[in-house]
């Protein structure tokens, strides 16, 4: 081609490319809010299903606190028994040598303990009252001398249930200040002969409103550093938050899946390892690189959801976990506050990425378009 037909090409060739740069921003341009508006869902939802419904003065289903606790305080000798979830369910263990009868509301037998495993008699009340979905009102012709219909359970010799005795007194009226709330009792047969476990039902103020103040108070000064608008303070600022919400999700994994009820799963062992795996890949990412923006949206909804599994801690007076109580409450503010502040710098960074990109794209243009223009 001679160097007159490359001259009269090139300026075709230059506003093709300038067209191209154009569709290009306003693509990029385009596409931003909406990967925005992507992450603001996603945030929301992952928050939404983070944080639990609020629970009633017991607490949901393996809460972490409760605002009624029960302990064992005599028990026959042999047998290996404790409380869950506060004051929710009694489980036992025994010897598979001895025969055991836990006896219900009505005096009739319920569970039944035996070398074969364990049994549970379906004309008992509690047996209509611990069904799934519950049997508001079990058959009113169930008493005492109603012959048993034995059905096993387990093979094994340990079982838990609910037993309302438990918290029975839990609407009994306190005086201020008063946090022994009374005795319970429930009755058994081991061999033939009648026994009991008893114990005693405490209950615990809730803890102060003051609680939720750490956790605006962080969410505020966040905010007011987001809107500087700089970007080495922005990035020192998520760097921060994520290096804490990281360290207080590891904290809150441990104190979570070492709950024992009542005993510690190997389910919550393999649960405990991935949550610690991904602590290490976080703080890898967050001290030895540049933090980013899907990162700490990760973190940040790790944070979320360690916040809302402890959120009861910050209602109900009695903390379950193996954690001090102080120690348990300022896991879940510091989870909740730093997750939500890190939100806003997610987008934030997500901003800084993009338009970084952008710019490398366009230096990389203008790069081979100077080349095209050296050798022409």
């Amino acid at each position: 081609m001679s160097p007159e037909a490359k001259r009269r090409e090139l300026p075709v060739a230059g506003a093709d490319e300038a067209k191209s740069r154009r569709r290009t921003r306003r693509g990029t341009a385009a596409g931003r809010p909406l990967r925005i508006a992507t992450l603001a869902s996603s945030c929301l939802v992952f928050g939404l299903l983070a944080v639990p419904g609020v629970a009633v003065a017991h607490g949901p289903i393996a809460p972490a606190a409760s605002s009624y606790f029960a302990k064992v305080l005599e028990l026959p000798a042999g047998l290996e028994v404790k409380v869950v979830d506060g004051d929710l369910r009694m489980w036992m263990r025994l010897p598979a040598s001895e025969t055991l009868v836990v006896v219900d509301y009505r005096g009739a037998p319920y569970l039944r303990f035996s070398r074969s495993g364990v049994e549970v008699n379906r004309n008992s009340s509690m047996y209509y009252l611990n069904v799934t979905p519950v049997a508001l009102t079990p058959p009113a012709y169930l008493t005492a001398s109603t012959p048993p219909s034995w059905h096993r359970v387990t093979g094994g010799h340990a079982y838990e249930w609910h037993d309302g005795r438990l918290h029975a007194l839990a609407s009994v009226a306190l005086s201020p200040g008063v946090s022994f709330v009374g005795r319970w009792t429930i009755p058994l047969r081991i061999d033939g002969r009648f026994s009991s476990i008893s114990g005693g039902l405490w209950h615990a103020d809730d803890p102060s409103i003051v609680w939720f103040w750490p956790i605006v108070v962080l969410f505020a000064c966040a905010m007011a550093v987001w809107r500087l608008r700089r970007p080495e303070l922005d990035r020192v600022v998520a760097r921060m938050l994520a290096i804490t919400a990281l360290v207080v999700v590891a904290i809150a994994g441990l104190g979570l899946q070492l709950h024992g009820r009542p005993t510690v799963t190997p389910f919550q062992l393999v649960e405990l390892a991935a949550i610690l795996a991904f602590v290490g890949w976080g703080l890898w990412q967050v001290l030895f690189r540049p933090p980013g923006y899907f990162t700490c949206f990760l973190i940040g909804v790790a944070a979320l959801w360690a916040g809302g599994e402890m959120f009861t801690t910050l209602l109900y007076g009695f903390v379950l976990l193996p954690l001090p109580a102080f120690s348990a409450r300022l896991v879940t503010v510091l989870s909740l506050g730093t997750g939500a502040a890190l939100i806003p710098f997610v987008f934030r960074l997500a901003d800084y990425d993009f338009d970084r990109n952008r710019k490398q794209r366009a230096e990389a243009r203008d790069g081979e378009h100077r080349g095209v223009s050296a050798l022409a």
